[in-house]
């Protein structure tokens, strides 16, 4: 953790219920660029990914890059999750995020970060590493899968919000 405990868990903890309480408002603002919502999925999980890993960095590269080295396979992963929910037609982001978060737990455990770690200690940081993972996975799926809904209901695009004027005119 880069910051400690008393900030690094509040800075993910906080922005994963932001991103919870406004994530529709959020998806459809970010809807509004003309991209594919798979490309606003990718390009949208860059930065989230970034965040996140610069906050939980492993030791051996913490503070020392701008890009953490993990992102590649973390983008890899998010694009297969996003193929699976474009696949298999998925509409409940709340579920998909779930089930990304205890893949991410799991992952950890036998894979990452986890690895060899007393069960007592995977306990206590297991909730901690799936609030990571859905805070990477929400919003970016919110944006994958309103995109798409919007795209099937036959609109290519949202309406832009009326500015003060404009609104007068109407």
């Amino acid at each position: 953790m880069v910051f400690g405990f008393l900030i690094d868990v509040p800075l993910i903890v906080g922005g994963f219920l932001l991103m919870f309480r406004y994530r529709k408002r959020l998806a459809l603002t970010i809807l509004r660029v003309k991209l594919p919502p798979l490309a606003l999925y990718l390009l949208l999980s860059v930065p989230l990914v970034i965040f996140e890993e610069q906050i939980d960095c492993m030791p051996a590269w913490c503070a020392m890059v701008a890009i953490p080295p993990t992102l590649p396979f973390l983008l890899v992963e998010l694009l297969a999750l996003g193929g699976i929910v474009l696949w298999r037609q998925a509409k409940n982001v709340l579920r998909v995020t779930l089930v990304y978060s205890i893949f991410g737990v799991l992952w950890e455990i036998f894979v990452g970060g986890l690895v060899g770690a007393p069960l007592i200690i995977i306990a206590l940081l297991a909730p901690y590493v799936a609030v990571g993972y859905a805070f990477v996975s929400m919003l970016p799926l919110t944006v994958l899968i309103e995109g798409k809904t919007t795209l099937e209901g036959g609109k290519t695009s949202l309406p832009a919000p009326l500015s003060g004027a404009a609104s007068a005119l109407r």
